[in-house]
């Protein structure tokens, strides 16, 4: 309704009034033009006015009909970090794709890594903290609640992408909660802050919409899930015994039902990724948790948003950081893709000196413009990161950061650095050539980032493509 309204408001700006006699506007969209409507982002608009005549009056013709028609396609946010039906690590799966995704409790500093979800900006404690000036609150739109959560805004959207055909669509959340015995080098790498429990996170699942960035534009919510904050998970053979925190060593002290890393000669004592590595997929498996069982999730083909959020706790000390991952999938194929949207925090810990990744999808609809791609902090062991264009090529580009550092120019996208950009935010640009395709593997840019001594790194990233989204067609 709003785009029919545009699209007639910018039709009257050119002279062309609907209400005028002998002019209509007509739009179109997905559903009632196709064709020329190829997709539900585009719109067509039909102009047809009555013209008065010169010389064809002379022959009894004092005016003539003219139309022409226009098709317009607005470019969706760029899909980001996943081109498969889950976003992050299933360790029954191995380690791959490296990472988490992420989100920090409310009152966690933005130097741990979480460039939006962080409220403060130093990690100070609780409601006296100096805020984060790109904090995304955990707000309610202004116009009320109309349907529980249905309206909050805040945290992180991912977009599940179900295709023409699918059905039977299941999503579900790997480690949702914030585990409080967590550790930085095992399995999801929650980790506490302060004296808390933790934070309280949750999972927003809508219903599909055209403009995925958007949810309170009439998006159904289809199902919430609220997790509290935990004590460690590292029972995994089911016993009861959860093992230890040893605050010496700084180690989660495994169950000797759990503990599988031999080592050669004897069990290590202690809870880690040998562990999970050794076999334990039973146990890790039963750690995935479906969304609402029993509710119907088909509502056609679409990206369906899936918000990440932490609860505001008020005057409590909600601090920490939650890692978790997840995936879907439909009893009918095609399968679904599940990726972050515009931007995503997540987080690395494996003991390899490399994470390469699926970054963002840049459509052929954007050659001529410019691709940002922007870091906040990448430290903690991150000295270096290359990209890569669909093709496998280097592209050259330019970069600063708010610590004062640049490129000083044009240079390979293919750099190391020293130090890390500990509490700074990176900017690379990259110009799109005007030339610029897609391979049949599709437009999928590359990441790969350089921890020469292991990984254990929190970092937001963001792409984006500046130029006008929206593109005539026709």
């Amino acid at each position: 309704t709003t785009a029919y309204a545009e699209a007639k408001d910018s039709a009257s700006e050119n002279g062309y009034v609907d209400a005028n006699p002998g002019t209509t506007v007509t739009p179109g969209d997905f559903s009632e033009s196709p064709p020329p409507v190829d997709n539900e982002n585009q719109l067509a608009v039909t102009v047809t006015q009555e013209v008065p005549t010169f010389f064809m009056a002379a022959f009894g013709f004092d005016s003539v009909s003219i139309t022409k028609r226009a098709v317009a396609e607005y470019a969706l946010p760029l899909a980001m970090g996943s081109d498969v039906p889950y976003f992050g690590q299933d360790p029954a799966r191995g380690l791959s794709p490296n990472y988490w995704g992420n989100i920090h409790g409310y009152y966690t500093g933005r130097r741990m890594g979480d460039r939006f979800a962080s409220q403060c900006k130093n990690g100070d404690a609780r409601q006296n903290c100096e805020p984060n000036p790109e904090a995304r609150p955990t707000t309610r739109n202004p116009s009320g609640d109309k349907n529980g959560w249905a309206d909050f805004t805040g945290g992180y959207l991912y977009g599940i992408e179900v295709p023409a055909g699918a059905s039977g669509l299941k999503v579900e959340i790997f480690d949702g909660a914030f585990n409080r015995g967590g550790n930085d080098r095992f399995l999801t790498g929650d980790q506490p802050q302060g004296s808390s429990a933790g934070p309280t996170t949750l999972f927003m699942l809508y219903g599909p919409d055209p403009t995925p960035l958007n949810t309170t534009d009439g998006n159904e919510l289809l199902c919430v899930v609220t997790y509290a904050p935990q004590d460690n998970f590292a029972d995994f053979d089911g016993d009861g015994d959860v093992g230890s925190w040893d605050g010496t060593a700084k180690k989660w002290r495994a169950d000797p039902d759990d503990d599988q890393d031999w080592n050669g000669t004897g069990k290590d004592g202690w809870f880690d990724w040998n562990d999970v590595d050794a076999g334990l997929t039973s146990g890790v498996a039963s750690l995935w948790d479906r969304m609402c069982p029993g509710v119907n999730f088909d509502k056609g083909p679409g990206i369906y948003p899936l918000r990440v959020i932490v609860k505001d706790p008020g005057t409590n000390d909600d601090r920490g950081l939650n890692r978790y991952s997840m995936r879907s999938s439909t009893t009918s194929t095609p399968q679904p893709r599940f990726y972050g949207l515009g931007d995503m925090a997540i987080y690395v810990n494996f003991a390899g000196q490399k994470a390469t990744f699926n970054f963002a999808e840049v459509p052929e609809v954007h050659a001529g413009k410019e691709l940002v791609i922007e870091l906040w902090d990448p430290d903690s062991g991150n000295n270096g990161i290359k990209v890569t264009d669909p093709w496998g090529v280097v592209p050259q580009c330019t970069w600063t950061s708010t610590d004062g550092r640049s490129s000083g120019g044009s240079i390979s996208c293919d750099y190391s650095y020293s130090p890390g950009f500990d509490n700074a935010h990176m900017q690379i640009r990259i110009a799109i050539p005007s030339t610029y395709t897609c391979p049949t593997t599709g437009c999928w840019w590359n990441i790969e980032v350089s921890y020469p001594n292991g990984a254990n790194d929190t970092t937001t990233w963001s792409a984006r493509i500046e130029g006008n989204p929206v593109r005539l067609v026709e």
